[in-house]
């Protein structure tokens, strides 16, 4: 636990403050009435009565204080690892909860084939290796649950970097070593994982891939997978 808490801090440019303030404020612009649409015809469609609803790397418990309220009859649980997200946490209904877990070799006992959705905003990509997770989200699914990844995924440096300094600052203004390394460290990271890479590690757990959508310029994808029935 304590090395991935480290690693994320690290990712987060060593500023927890920062990072929850960047990620909290951001959440009603990812969770907009395009995401919701796409959520009730591609995820919500799965759920029944009972069912848990499960949110990795859930932050502060956004997304699972709105799965409580959207879903009265089913049971939202959130998990993160890094503290200064769960120390922050939102107050949520009597029907969600959120738990600390160390996502790149979970041990969260959530229950195996009781999930019938599962939500991956902006984590996989932050992950050395997310097989141990994806091995997790299919165990605890249930026949015919889905698992949503929305990330960043690998693009050129070219790309990269135009969209970083879109008026060409880093090629005609004098910018200090530490900002320009701060910038190709984040590409690393940012790049660690190309969209089928993804796909690949999915199918070859027996996953079903019900959508694989290019975004914001194929800088993100949305991805959706269903464990057969």
């Amino acid at each position: 636990m304590e090395k991935t808490q480290a690693q994320i801090l690290r990712h987060h440019g060593g500023d927890a403050n920062h990072a929850r303030k960047m990620i909290t404020q951001s959440y009603e612009r990812r969770h907009d009435i395009e995401f919701w649409e796409f959520w009730n015809a591609q995820m919500g469609v799965v759920i029944a009565k009972g069912d848990s609803l499960l949110d990795l790397g859930a932050g502060i418990g956004q997304f699972i204080e709105d799965l409580a309220i959207r879903y009265p009859d089913n049971t939202a649980i959130g998990i993160d690892a890094a503290e200064y997200m769960l120390a922050a946490q939102v107050s949520l209904p009597n029907n969600a909860r959120m738990l600390k877990d160390d996502l790149n070799e979970p041990v969260a006992n959530i229950g195996v084939g009781k999930v019938a959705t599962v939500m991956a905003n902006m984590l996989v990509h932050e992950l050395p290796q997310p097989v141990n997770m994806f091995k997790s989200v299919y165990k605890w699914l249930k026949p015919g649950g889905r698992f949503c990844i929305i990330d960043l995924v690998r693009q050129p440096l070219e790309d990269y970097l135009t969209h970083k300094y879109p008026n060409a600052e880093l090629w005609n203004n004098e910018i200090e070593r530490d900002r320009i390394e701060d910038v190709f460290e984040h590409f690393l990271e940012h790049n660690r994982y190309h969209a089928d890479d993804i796909l690949f590690m999915l199918k070859s757990l027996g996953f079903k891939i019900i959508e694989n959508t290019p975004q914001r310029d194929g800088r993100f994808v949305r991805i959706v997978v269903e464990k057969p029935a």
